[in-house]
């Protein structure tokens, strides 16, 4: 009978998270980029890294967590020109999350941030960029999910990127 017990328990313990529970959130994510014609830069792979704050929310209109992000895109080749160019993306997003008791949670982002081009070219210049996106988490455990994301990138001038990404998250803090 104890075994049942702490089966049970383990069980209860691997249910869905809910995201006012835990205060803090870091995830890590991989992908691929998708550029416009305007920036004249191949789609490439990228990775990156997400803290979030989460907040106790009791409607979906309020906002679920204020995330810092950063992505990176390394070896991101103008189009027939022998020069490659790396873009560092920092950011901040609130995201909303439909509250729900499903281990699927899907959840919107509005943000913007500041990009970096290691070789300037075409109209791709450091600046300022603003995002619009949404993802899917999928809860493993009360405090490890994955995730997959997908947000669109404006930094003017027809200069639009499209970055998909698959991670996991670890969700922390009482």
């Amino acid at each position: 009978m104890k075994r049942v017990f702490a089966i049970a328990l383990l069980a209860v313990s691997l249910e869905a998270a809910d995201h006012s529970l835990y205060n803090h959130s870091v995830e890590i994510v991989g992908g691929y980029g998708f550029d416009s014609s305007a920036t004249h830069l191949d789609d490439d792979w990228s990775f990156g890294f997400r803290y979030n704050y989460n907040m106790e929310t009791y409607s979906m209109w309020e906002p679920g967590a204020f995330q810092f992000a950063f992505d990176y895109m390394w070896s991101d080749s103008y189009n027939n020109v022998a020069l490659d160019t790396s873009v560092t993306r920092f950011g901040t997003n609130i995201l909303w999350y439909a509250d729900n008791d499903s281990d699927i949670t899907p959840f919107l982002m509005v943000g913007g941030g500041l990009q970096f081009f290691s070789e300037e070219r075409n109209g791709n210049e450091d600046g300022l960029f603003g995002t619009l996106g949404g993802g899917v988490e999928y809860q493993l455990r009360g405090d490890f999910s994955v995730m997959a994301e997908s947000k669109w990138m404006y930094a003017g001038s027809g200069h639009e990127h499209l970055l998909t990404n698959f991670g996991m998250k670890y969700s922390f803090g009482n």
